[in-house]
């Protein structure tokens, strides 16, 4: 049984596809643990914000769910990169700790999105932050639209290469 955390960068249809690949990786026995940033509510991050709260505060309620062996994030694509509130999630994941890459580095990753045009900009962004934090992000990525329906033996294939 492995530990997976699925992060969903916007609600809505992105947190349907999110509670999809939840879904289908407890139906092959891994306990899957959702956060849903947009219910969250995180401060936003700045120099000044630092300068108040510290990271491993602000991250506190998600300690559990960061020890995650391997994770998903789906999110759509905004302006053609990734919502704000997962490069704010990120940006606060990486100040909790003297090192920055503490919950990412090592681990492996899927990304998928649910986005108004085909999402490519926002899976290339998530893919190139998420290598940037040491992460093996897998080669196969979902991206789905209201003309492009979730097919699920891509959903599967997907999770398996995550699981490999």
């Amino acid at each position: 049984m492995k530990k997976i955390t699925i992060i969903a960068g916007s609600n809505g249809k992105n947190l349907v596809l999110a509670k999809q690949f939840e879904e289908h990786l407890k139906s092959l026995g891994h306990q899957a643990t959702l956060i849903d940033l947009v219910a969250a509510d995180l401060p936003l991050f700045s120099p000044a914000q630092y300068g108040k709260l510290e990271g491993a505060k602000v991250i506190e309620p998600f300690k559990e769910a960061l020890n995650a062996e391997k994770y998903v994030f789906v999110s759509p694509e905004y302006n053609g990169a990734n919502t704000p509130v997962l490069s704010n999630f990120i940006a606060w994941c990486s100040t909790s700790s003297k090192d920055w890459r503490i919950h990412f580095n090592g681990k492996r990753a899927a990304i998928a999105t649910h986005s108004g045009g085909d999402g490519l900009q926002a899976l290339v962004m998530m893919r190139l932050q998420l290598s940037y934090m040491g992460m093996t992000v897998v080669g196969r990525q979902i991206n789905i639209s209201n003309h492009k329906p979730l097919d699920p033996n891509t959903l599967a294939d997907v999770c398996q290469q995550l699981l490999a």
